[in-house]
């Protein structure tokens, strides 16, 4: 049976990217839900997995060769070569960010030419990026300028939980004045859209999260749910999007986790990731929502203070990866090689 080519990017090579790759692509499950194409530095990958029998074989690929079906091992596509001193476990360089830039372009150009069916991206950290000179946020930013896409969102993840995001990395203080009628409109028809067509739901429910305590109280606590959420999603429903709310976020998610509604739209990024974490710690995965190719991510960060020491958990490695593979198939976008 035919299987999609998902490319995998290390991500900071300073970071546990490396490690959780490796531990991901050791299970079984992924290699036979695709063909693994891994983004990095050989020689660094090959040096964690030295020792490590449960570690897949790692095969160098270079631009233009078929991609096997990986029976005999995983193939790196090796865009770097760093030193020792660049790639210390848990301190960030230049360097590692200049690698990690060039992971997740290539990744993408990959994507965009139909070498590969989706990406699957591991953590990087903004800073190292703006070590290297790269001024992006994070990886969303740097996709949806790749890819020439003016509007992205964020959706998590996990099997009981789907947080879709209308702000994602802003000060607290911040939200308020962010939050637009046409910005969360967008975020429901992006949701909307995604859910239909890489979730095969006919008709997505949408929950819509409040931003203030209570819904806003009647204009108490506040006026945002009244002059900007409420309007946004009437605009939505008229579109012939099945939107509901805005509603109390303290007692919104346990109706989203016990099924009465498809996704929750939240208004800030803590909004969704406390919820989503709870019941998703370790095998939540992302989704970036607008983009003209499939991109899944973990939905963690670096953890540099626990790089090189073999503790990073795979579980959301291994999830992205899974769900990028999934949602290719259900495309049936790659070939039958």
């Amino acid at each position: 049976m035919a299987r999609p080519i998902v490319a995998i990017t290390m991500g900071d090579p300073a970071g546990v990217g490396p490690e959780v790759v490796l531990k991901a692509l050791a299970d079984s499950a992924v290699r036979r839900a695709c063909r693994p194409l891994v983004l990095g530095d050989l020689d660094l990958l090959r040096k964690i997995r030295a020792g490590r029998r449960r570690f897949p074989k790692l095969i160098s690929w270079e631009a233009g060769q078929p991609i096997g079906s990986g029976d005999d091992g995983v193939v790196v596509y090796s865009l770097s070569r760093l030193t020792p001193t660049q790639a210390q476990p848990g301190r960030p360089t230049a360097a590692c960010g200049e690698a990690a830039y060039r992971y997740i372009k290539r990744s993408a150009e990959l994507v965009l030419c139909g070498v590969a069916d989706a990406m699957a991206t591991a953590p990087i950290n903004k800073s190292v990026l703006q070590l290297a000179g790269y001024r992006y946020p994070g990886h969303t930013e740097l996709l949806a300028e790749l890819t020439r896409t003016r509007e992205v969102r964020m959706m998590l993840l996990g099997k009981r939980l789907r947080v879709i995001l209308v702000t994602v990395h802003l000060p607290l203080m911040r939200v308020a004045r962010e939050l637009t009628r046409r910005r969360i409109r967008v975020t429901l028809e992006l949701g909307h859209r995604t859910l239909r067509k890489y979730f095969g739901i006919r008709r997505p429910r949408l929950a819509v999260a409040a931003l203030n305590p209570h819904g806003g109280e009647e204009g108490i606590f506040g006026l945002e749910e009244k002059k900007v959420i409420l309007p946004a999603v009437k605009e939505a429903a008229r579109e012939g999007i099945c939107a509901a709310g805005p509603f109390p976020a303290d007692s919104l998610f346990h109706r989203v986790a016990q099924g009465d509604f498809d996704a929750v739209v939240c208004m800030y990024h803590d909004q969704g990731l406390i919820p989503l974490k709870l019941l998703h710690f370790f095998d939540g995965a992302a989704l970036t929502l607008g983009l003209p190719i499939i991109r899944t991510s973990v939905d963690h960060g670096t953890a540099y203070d626990i790089a090189g020491k073999d503790r990073a958990d795979p579980s959301s490695m291994r999830e992205a990866i899974l769900l990028a593979a999934r949602l290719a198939a259900r495309q049936g976008r790659w070939r039958k090689s």
